[in-house]
């Protein structure tokens, strides 16, 4: 399970546009966003909790290939899923996580 929760937090690092330098990020552009990290340790954790829900963006191939986070929301297409294929419940913390970023 460590293994694929250290995978989740890669992918999730890979997946966000953040800056790693101490440089002040020029305007937002609209509709970005700045996203949390977690370590692997609180993804552990809070999926332990069940106080958050992951979400996998992978597509078929890749999720036999390497498997799926358990109790993981599947969306249709990492690009264009419908808000439905969510959970309901907008207080819902949710985790995205897929194998091939970018």
């Amino acid at each position: 399970m460590r293994n694929v929760l250290f995978g989740v937090v890669l992918a999730l690092a890979a997946c966000s546009n953040s800056k790693t330098d101490d440089k002040p990020a020029a305007a937002a552009k609209p509709g970005s966003e700045q996203f949390a990290t977690m370590t692997p340790d609180q993804v552990e954790a809070e999926l332990a909790s069940k106080s958050i829900t992951p979400v996998d963006c992978n597509g078929e191939g890749t999720r036999k290939k390497m498997g799926v986070v358990p109790g993981a929301v599947l969306v249709t297409d990492e690009a264009e899923y419908a808000p439905t294929e969510l959970p309901a419940d907008k207080t819902t913390k949710l985790v995205f996580y897929c194998s091939n970023p970018g």
